[in-house]
């Protein structure tokens, strides 16, 4: 007891001695441990990812719509001339060769016109449909971003997993042969464990070509290859949806989902569509001022002259070939087609919003029992490792309780991973997810460096207390 008192206070009085410690278990950790978070992958993807970056540049052609629609009902002011140079080759004599030149202003200003006005309109509602496709498309690539990232995740597992179970068997292995060559157990002991052996050795190659391929699919989205990867913190909160109640997160979707939106926006740019359609049908009316300078006239020379008019334009189609009137009709065909679309939709969110729903009630019940069951086959395998040794247990035995252990960790790493997706889907189609909710799951990830800098601050916080 003296020596450990003299041990601590002799690290007290050298606070160098310890920071170096510290260093050296930092330098210690392989770079392969420097591992990619959630929250950076996700800021990875935004700039990386190909079908986001095609949504951002989407986003900004709509953002032009209303502009252009605006256009449609302003003034519109044209200058126009020309210069040009007439040689007559036959001509009487009063027709001399001449150098033409033309000037003109024209100004026009929409004072009715039904069709353009609900363009016009549509084209604002269009700009909006663009706005929700873009928050959709922001939405879809956290969902995107997380499910390839903990794809990675359980394909790591996977093959951890796969390890420790491989090495419980070659131990079963190594102790079947020499309990054999001893004379003391059987042949069919060696034969299962060997069975048993390369079996496991098929599910590792398995497992290394799965981890590879969900790397490339993260890959894929983030622009590089992760260094590493998180994994799920011991203490993941399992909390019930908030609040608990399938009807208000169905309602709020109705509010909120930005696909939902969008197709509500659709029905009203149909709308839209039907009456600019129609408003063709009616006549059309323009205030016309125009400023002109010229010297020609039908070919001909003369002063150079100039002059101005102001006016209203008429317009009236009388018949245009049936054109105006299939056009409404087809215009309202599609119109009733959106509105039966996004009735489908409705019912194909609400379906979704539900099995996510109660998919994390699944999951919380599912991880609970795992976990029981998790250390009722942990208790039941070390009881037969130490049958075996006693006599009463068999080598077959033993391998069964070690597979099904490791089968109860597959499992519950599977219904974690599951619990984390159902629960970014339920703000997904309930659409109010948002970046603050990739920050919360990140806090439900570790990587192993973290694990070993907390160990790290915890060894430097017992040296200071001291």
């Amino acid at each position: 007891m003296k020596n450990k008192t003299y041990d601590k206070r002799k690290l007290r009085r050298h606070p160098k001695l310890i920071l170096l410690l510290i260093l050296l278990l930092q330098t210690a950790i392989p770079p392969s441990l420097s591992a990619m978070d959630l929250m950076e992958a996700y800021a990875r993807a935004k700039k990386a990812d190909p079908l986001f970056g095609s949504s951002i540049y989407e986003h900004e052609a709509a953002k032009t719509l209303s502009k252009q629609g605006r256009s449609l009902v302003l003034p519109r002011l044209q200058i126009s001339g020309g210069t040009s140079r007439i040689n007559f080759i036959t001509a009487p004599v009063t027709y001399v060769d001449y150098t033409a030149t033309t000037l003109g202003v024209q100004f026009s200003q929409p004072i009715l016109n039904l069709s353009k006005f609900y363009e016009y309109r549509q084209d604002n509602i269009r700009e909006t449909i663009g706005d929700m496709k873009f928050a959709w498309a922001e939405q879809d690539l956290i969902v995107r971003v997380a499910e390839a990232y903990l794809n990675g995740m359980a394909a790591k597992d996977s093959q951890e997993l796969v390890d420790t179970e491989k090495k419980a068997v070659l131990e079963q292995l190594e102790r079947a042969r020499r309990t054999f060559q001893a004379g003391m157990g059987t042949i069919i002991d060696v034969r299962d464990a060997e069975a048993r052996y390369d079996a496991i050795l098929s599910k590792e190659v398995e497992s290394k070509y799965n981890f590879e391929i969900k790397i490339q699919a993260l890959k894929r989205l983030v622009g590089v290859e992760p260094d590493g990867l998180s994994f799920v913190r011991g203490d993941l909160p399992l909390v019930v949806p908030e609040p608990d109640s399938l009807e208000s997160w169905i309602e709020t979707s109705k509010k909120y989902n930005p696909t939902l939106r969008y197709y509500a926006y659709s029905i009203d740019s149909d709308k839209e569509e039907v009456r600019k359609n129609w408003g063709q049908h009616f006549p059309s009316v323009d205030l016309l001022a125009q400023y002109s300078k010229t010297n020609t006239n039908n070919y001909l020379e003369t002063p150079s002259l100039t002059y101005w008019f102001v006016g209203v334009q008429v317009s009236f189609p009388i018949f245009t070939g049936g054109y105006i009137s299939a056009k409404v009709q087809e215009s309202r065909a599609k119109f009733e087609q959106t509105k039966k679309t996004y009735e489908n939709v409705v019912l194909d969110n609400t379906q979704k919003l539900t099995e996510a729903f109660l998919g994390i009630k699944a999951s919380i019940v599912k991880i609970n029992t795992l976990l029981t069951a998790i250390r009722s086959a942990s208790t039941a395998l070390q009881a037969d490792k130490m049958g075996l040794i006693a006599g009463v247990r068999t080598m077959i035995e033993v391998l069964n309780a070690e597979k099904d252990l490791q089968d109860f960790r597959r499992q519950l790493g599977q219904a974690r991973y599951e619990y984390i997706m159902n629960t970014l889907k339920l703000k997904l189609y309930a659409g109010v997810l948002s970046e603050d909710d990739v920050f919360v799951i990140n806090q439900w990830l570790q990587t192993k460096q973290e694990g070993l800098q907390t160990k790290q601050e915890g060894l430097s916080v017992s040296f200071n207390e001291k």
